[in-house]
C-alpha cells in the first residue's frame, strides 16, 4: 500500500490540492494501513522528508509494517556537468531508504526538456542511472522505476519499449523497473502489451485502474493522456483496465515480487482502501 492513496485526505503536506480541508496526519494513514491486512508500504518522500529515517521505520514497525519502497523525484535528464547535483541526492536518498530498512527506492528520474531531443535526454538519465545503481547495490537497496504517467517524464519513459531499453542499456541489477498496469493508458498502449515488453527487467508491479470522465464531468483529480482523453482515478472494477487477464499473465510470467494497490480516487481511504484490497484479493484467489 502506499501513502498516496491517502493523499486526497491529508490535512497538511498533500501534494495535489482539493476543494476540501483533510482529517488525517500522514502518521495516521501509516496506522491505517496497519489495519488493512497488508505487508508492507510504499512511502512519497514529499510526505517524510525532514523525519529521520528512524522515526518512519518506527511508525511502520508499530503498523507490524515493512517499508518496501521509498518513491523520491530526482532529475538525471542533464549533461554530465550539471548533474552533480541530481546524483548526490540520488546517494542521499539510497542512504536513507537502507537506513530505513527499504529494499526499493522507487525513483522518477527524468523530466523531460523541449528544447534539448528526446533520445539525447534519455541517454544522459541512462548514464546518470548506471553510476546510481552502482551505488544503490553497495548499500543493499535496487532502483526501480515505472512506465510512468507523470507528464513532465512521461515522455521520456511512459512507454514500454522506452522502459525497457533504459533498463537494459543501465545493464545493472541495481536497476529495475515496475510496471504500472493502469499507465499504459495515457499513452495509447495495450497493458498486456506493456507488460510483455518490461516483464524480463520487473521486480515490483502497480495495480491501479481509471476511467476517462464524462461529458461535462469536474473531477478534482485528474489525468491527461497523450491523445486528449482525460482520465480520472477509481475503484479496482470502475476502470477500463481489464485486471484477470494482467494479473493471469503475471502468474504464467512467473511474477513473484510485491504488488501494491494504488488508488487514485476521490473517497475517504479508510473506506475505499479495504474495498478495493477485498476485490483484489477476490481476484488473486483463483489465481
Amino acid at each position: 500500500m502506499t501513502d498516496y492513496n491517502a493523499d486526497w485526505a491529508l490535512r497538511e503536506g498533500y501534494v495535489h490540492p482539493r476543494p476540501h480541508a483533510g482529517s488525517l496526519s500522514r502518521e495516521d494513514v501509516i496506522a491505517l494501513c496497519g489495519t488493512l491486512d497488508i505487508d508492507g508500504l510504499e512511502l512519497m518522500h514529499q510526505y517524510w522528508e525532514g523525519c529521520p529515517p528512524a522515526y518512519v521505520r518506527g511508525l511502520a514497525e508499530d503498523a507490524g509494517l515493512q517499508i518496501v519502497s521509498y518513491i523520491f523525484f530526482s532529475d538525471l535528464a542533464l549533461p554530465p556537468d550539471e548533474r552533480g547535483a541530481a546524483i548526490d541526492e540520488v546517494y542521499a536518498q539510497l542512504d536513507r531508504i537502507a537506513e530505513m530498512g527499504g529494499a526499493f527506492g522507487m525513483i522518477v528520474p527524468g523530466v523531460a526538456k523541449e528544447a534539448r531531443p528526446l533520445e539525447l535526454q534519455r541517454a544522459w538519465m541512462v548514464d546518470g542511472l548506471r553510476v546510481c545503481a552502482e551505488r544503490a547495490q553497495s548499500v543493499g537497496v535496487t532502483l526501480i522505476s515505472e512506465n510512468v504517467d507523470y507528464p513532465p517524464s512521461r515522455p521520456l519513459m511512459g512507454r514500454g519499449a522506452d522502459c525497457r531499453d533504459i533498463c537494459a542499456q543501465v545493464d545493472s541489477p541495481g536497476f529495475r523497473l515496475i510496471y504500472d498496469c493502469a499507465a499504459s493508458l495515457f499513452v495509447y498502449e495495450d497493458p498486456l502489451e506493456t507488460l510483455h515488453t518490461m516483464a524480463p527487467h520487473v521486480v515490483h508491479v502497480h495495480v491501479k485502474n481509471s476511467r476517462p470522465l464524462a461529458p461535462g464531468e469536474q473531477r478534482a483529480r485528474y489525468l491527461d493522456g497523450d491523445g486528449g482523453l482525460r482520465y480520472t482515478g477509481t475503484d479496482l472494477d470502475g476502470g477500463v483496465i481489464d485486471l484477470p487477464p494482467i494479473l493471469a499473465e503475471l502468474g504464467h510470467l512467473g511474477y513473484d515480487g510485491f504488488m501494491l494497490l494504488e488508488y487514485q480516487g476521490e473517497e475517504d481511504p479508510r473506506v475505499s482502501l479495504p474495498r478495493n484490497i477485498a476485490h483484489l484479493r477476490q481476484l488473486l484467489e483463483p489465481l
